[in-house]
């Protein structure tokens, strides 16, 4: 019995000890100062009560652990949820930003088209195609709107005006345009400073300079690196005076009777998402 007692003592020797101390404190807390007097029965009620107590805290204290667990899932559905809103908020945000850039541009280009003397037809680009005999630009206009084939089409950028080129297809609802850049477009133009003619065209989508040909030679006298060249109207297809590009380099061989000057495009085609037909043009 003895050696239970002893190993009960040794494997809960803190809680053994623990027990004594607060079963010493309590019996001081009974004894009076002058009669030394042990009253058993107060002593078991202090000790379950104290007891009784430890057992309350333990209890108040898991149980506002399980309300902190709950909070704060609480917590995180909420956080998710306000992520959740700001998410879709960010995304309006974007399409509310991405409609009044549109929007400008269109205000943008329609103010700069009221220069145009004659009608015109907005047109929004709906496709490009480009192979190794041609290329063509589809826009979202066609017979119901009064398109018609050889009409000279024009843009706006960077606050300029620009060729593009003209209609040579016509649906119903959609028109091909066929681009200043390919090889088979050709423009009697003119240098608008000098006022020299010849005829430009392009080389393809992968060559970025069109090709200003038959310019008197003299030309070259009169004739600076980022010089204007316009429409000349001859032939009836391209109005008089629209921007067409600017010099970059010329060629004079000495055999030659005549200029070949590259022009770079006032169109960036690459960024070219409206344009406008002129009614004028067929």
């Amino acid at each position: 019995m003895a050696g239970l007692f002893e190993g009960f003592v040794k494997r809960y020797r803190k809680g053994v000890t623990l027990a004594v101390l607060v079963l010493v404190s309590l019996i001081c807390l009974l004894v009076s100062n002058r009669n030394v007097v042990i009253k058993p029965k107060e002593i078991g009620h202090s000790f379950v009560a104290f007891f009784q107590g430890g057992l309350t805290g333990a209890s108040q204290w898991v149980g506002g652990t399980f309300n902190s667990i709950r909070e704060l899932r609480e917590a995180k559905s909420e956080l998710a949820d306000a992520r959740r809103r700001l998410a879709e908020a960010d995304e309006v945000t974007r399409e509310v930003v991405a409609l009044r850039q549109q929007n400008q541009a269109l205000r943008e280009q329609l103010g700069l088209s009221q220069a145009v003397a004659m009608k015109r037809i907005a047109a929004e680009v709906i496709a490009k195609d480009h192979d190794n005999l041609s290329s063509t630009i589809t826009v979202n206009k066609g017979m119901h709107q009064g398109v018609k084939t050889g009409m000279a089409v024009i843009a706006f950028q960077d606050g300029l005006e620009g060729l593009v080129g003209k209609v040579v297809n016509v649906g119903i609802a959609s028109a091909q345009i066929l681009p200043l850049y390919d090889p088979g477009c050709y423009v009697s133009s003119r240098l608008d400073r000098s006022r020299h003619e010849g005829l430009v065209n392009g080389q393809g989508k992968d060559q970025p300079l069109l090709v200003m040909r038959y310019v008197k030679k003299l030309a070259k006298d009169n004739m600076a690196y980022g010089d204007l060249v316009v429409t000349a109207g001859l032939g009836g297809t391209y109005p008089k005076g629209i921007n067409v590009g600017r010099v970059r380099e010329w060629d004079a061989q000495s055999y030659e009777t005549s200029l070949e000057i590259l022009v770079e495009p006032i169109i960036d085609f690459d960024r070219l998402e409206y344009l406008f037909i002129l009614e004028s043009g067929g």
